[in-house]
């Protein structure tokens, strides 16, 4: 730690600089000051971490100094060395939180025990900003993914209003190297150029640079900010553009348009910044034709399609084709097949690939002709009993499992969809009047009327009885 000794005694400097030397080896002695006018200005020079501070200087006293450093450096302690005993000292060092107030000549103990304390605020402040930061850097990767996928969820709006609640627009770039860019590098880079709102996130070799701006931007800035910044980083880096987009749920797209991009330039080599070019029709038509067989499920076909046509499909191509085939499984809330296009180097690969979509898709379908079996068995069978582990069952899958995408599909878990169908036919048949309360517990799936008393007036705020009442009443 950086220790800082404001005291105009030189003897008293010497022998405190010492002390210190001698007894803590991870405290070092970075500037001395004669009166509180230099301290103030070593402070801002050196940033210490503590500083000593003798009370009675000439010119600016030591409390002076401590409240224009404490101004300047918030974080920084301080320790008062002082050779008179006055409260109104120690009054006067409290508005600044300063609890140490060491009398002349300082005892050993007194300072040990004063800076082993401090040290250990000092870390543990440490400690809170790096987890602090690792929060924010956390909250920021979240943020960012959720804004690549489409369709977008619904919390992306409060987090962008939680991080960046000035934002207007925005747009992407995606950085690609031939060789490992160095992270901290490129981010610096990136916020020499663009200082105001942004993200850099890093997946395997690939950057990618959310740009949320405030001001007006057009096209030829961003094909500057890229240019300047590829320089910075070297001929070997291929910088794609998105679109400027008004609202986050465009923004997906021009991540797209910026990742396609950059596999583009980094293909054809003749150009290392610049915008998504528009494929060739046919080969658009080809991969827009694998997309839709993998949509249906039908693998051979879509494996079939591939082959006939894989000596054809240029890197650029098969980015598309791999782009467009993860929207559509995000579009349908399927989980992503792990991978990435770079990891897909010979046909066969992509074969493996497109197999592996083509279950997915056909594991969707399956589990919703599994919710759509668990629903018509709920509605005729709700007046049994029947658990959760019961109606998994019944479909072939785990409860766990079962209960995640019966969620997904109908908004609601299986008991709350399950109470729903209950409340609504009790409702039913107290309108009807036929059958009494106790009777209507049963038939709709409630050995305890009590319980059922208590669902129902959560439900829909009011005892059976008191609905029953108005019912009758009117």
């Amino acid at each position: 730690m950086r220790i800082l000794i404001a005291e105009d005694e030189l003897l008293e400097r010497k022998a405190m600089k010492k002390f210190l030397q001698d007894n803590f080896e991870d405290m070092i002695v970075v500037g001395e000051a004669v009166n509180g006018r230099k301290a103030i200005e070593l402070a801002k020079e050196l940033e210490p971490d503590i500083i000593f501070m003798d009370i009675k200087m000439p010119g600016v006293n030591g409390l002076v100094a401590v409240e224009k450093i404490h101004e300047m450096l918030p974080r920084t302690k301080f320790i008062l060395v002082s050779a008179y005993d006055t409260f109104d000292y120690a009054k006067q060092a409290m508005q600044f939180g300063i609890k140490d107030y060491i009398l002349k000549p300082g005892k050993r103990e007194e300072i040990t025990t004063a800076l082993f304390r401090l040290r250990k605020e000092i870390l543990n402040e440490e400690r809170l900003e790096e987890e602090k930061q690792q929060s924010e850097k956390l909250l920021n990767e979240s943020f960012i993914r959720k804004l690549m996928k489409q369709p977008l969820e619904d919390d992306a709006h409060v987090l962008q209003g939680q991080i960046y609640p000035l934002m207007k627009a925005g747009y992407f770039f995606v950085v690609t190297s031939d060789n490992i860019l160095e992270e901290k590098r490129a981010t610096d880079i990136f916020k020499k150029y663009v200082p105001d709102f942004h993200i850099v996130f890093r997946e395997n070799s690939v950057f990618t640079v959310l740009m949320l701006v405030n001001d007006c931007v057009n096209k030829a800035d961003q094909l500057l900010v890229a240019r300047k910044i590829q320089i910075e980083l070297g001929e070997d880096v291929f910088i794609g553009i998105g679109h400027i987009v008004d609202s986050l749920e465009k923004l997906s797209t021009s991540y797209r348009e910026a990742y396609t991009a950059s596999f583009q330039l980094k293909t054809a080599r003749k150009s290392n910044h610049g915008f998504m070019q528009k494929p060739d029709d046919k080969h658009e038509n080809i991969v827009s034709s694998i997309v839709q067989e993998i949509e249906k499920g039908k693998r051979n076909d879509a494996i079939a399609i591939f082959k006939d046509h894989a000596l054809q499909l240029t890197a650029s191509d098969k980015e598309s084709l791999y782009m467009s085939i993860q929207t559509m499984l995000t579009k349908k809330r399927i989980a992503i097949v792990k991978g990435a296009v770079f990891t897909l180097w010979s046909n066969e690969d992509w074969v493996i690939y497109l197999n592996d979509c083509c279950n997915k898709v056909n594991e969707y379908y399956q589990s919703k002709q599994s919710m759509t079996i668990a629903k018509e068995y709920i509605m005729s069978h709700y007046m049994e009993s029947i658990s959760l582990k019961d109606i998994a069952e019944l479909v072939n899958l785990s409860p766990n499992y079962f209960s995640n995408i019966f969620k997904e599909e109908f908004g609601e878990t299986y008991i709350e969809f399950l109470t729903e169908i209950r409340m609504e036919k009790a409702r039913e048949l107290i309108v009807e009047n036929t059958y009494s309360l106790k009777e209507i517990s049963s038939i709709v799936g409630y050995k305890d009327p009590n319980y059922f008393s208590r669902v129902f007036k959560r439900y829909y705020h009011s005892s059976p009885k008191h609905f029953h009442d108005s019912i009758v009443e009117k």
